[in-house]
């Protein structure tokens, strides 16, 4: 999705996307900074006035199209709560508020200081649609395999990854590696799906359980479906048991010689 910095046409956007999913999908989900990226880059007054509680309009209307096509979403928002701002990942069961994810590691790098705008989130969330469970991190998680590893051990079998992945030198190749990688180290399927904004690359992502990209829908505006094969993740789970033969890591010493 090519997010722009009005609100009100990323929300049309949205639910357009929403109406256009094909009869047999059962989730649909959108990039990092759905509500809007202005143009230049985030300011604390521009996140401030997007910002809304899980209960605003712009959740409820994606609730209400949910509930309409019956169907499962991931949305990110600003959400505002109490005096902070947080950066969540919205998960609406067909047209029920389930909850969210809020970003626990914020981009503080590249010069970029996410912590100036957002409060980091705590916990981390599963959820289901049907007999799938998926966990959910965003963005600059990603570089953190310690998050999707305790998903994945926890019981999930899918990773969303919604993400606005900041464009330069060789960071389409970084994202789509740690996508794959992601899904490799934890015999799961990982879906990230990127901010398509001139800003951002873009490039939404499915890799299986094996980690091998199967789906790559490019840089721009653009929605693709992935049915999601269980056999492959317990056929990957029993050939490659690495979260059965993963060791707490608390328990090992670290001597230097």
């Amino acid at each position: 999705m090519q997010v722009t910095d009005s609100k009100t046409e990323n929300l049309r956007h949205v639910i357009r996307s929403i109406e256009e999913t094909e009869k047999d999908c059962d989730l649909v989900v959108f990039p990092e900074y759905s509500m809007g990226y202005p143009k230049g880059t985030l300011s604390r007054e521009y996140v401030g006035d997007l910002a809304e509680p899980l209960d605003g309009e712009f959740v409820e209307t994606v609730a209400e199209k949910s509930k309409e096509k019956q169907i499962a979403v991931v949305l990110p928002i600003f959400e505002k709560a109490s005096a902070s701002i947080f950066n969540t990942a919205v998960i609406i069961d067909r047209g029920k508020v389930k909850g969210g994810y809020r970003k626990i590691h914020l981009f503080d790098a590249f010069g970029f200081m996410e912590s100036t705008f957002f409060h980091p989130g705590s916990e981390l969330i599963l959820a289901n649609v049907g007999d799938t469970t998926f966990g959910v991190v965003t963005c600059y998680d990603i570089r953190f395999p310690e998050l999707v590893k305790k998903e994945a051990m926890s019981g999930a079998t899918v990773i969303i990854v919604p993400a606005a992945w900041f464009r330069g030198p060789l960071k389409e190749e970084q994202w789509q590696t740690y996508l794959m990688a992601r899904a490799a180290e934890n015999t799961c399927f990982v879906v990230g799906v990127g901010n398509a904004n001139e800003n951002f690359v873009g490039r939404s992502i499915v890799a299986n359980p094996f980690g091998v990209k199967v789906l790559d829908l490019g840089y721009g505006n653009r929605i693709g479906q992935y049915e999601i094969d269980n056999n492959l993740i317990t056929n990957a789970r029993e050939t490659i048991p690495v979260l059965q033969q993963s060791r707490n890591t608390v328990n090992i010493q670290c001597r230097r010689l």
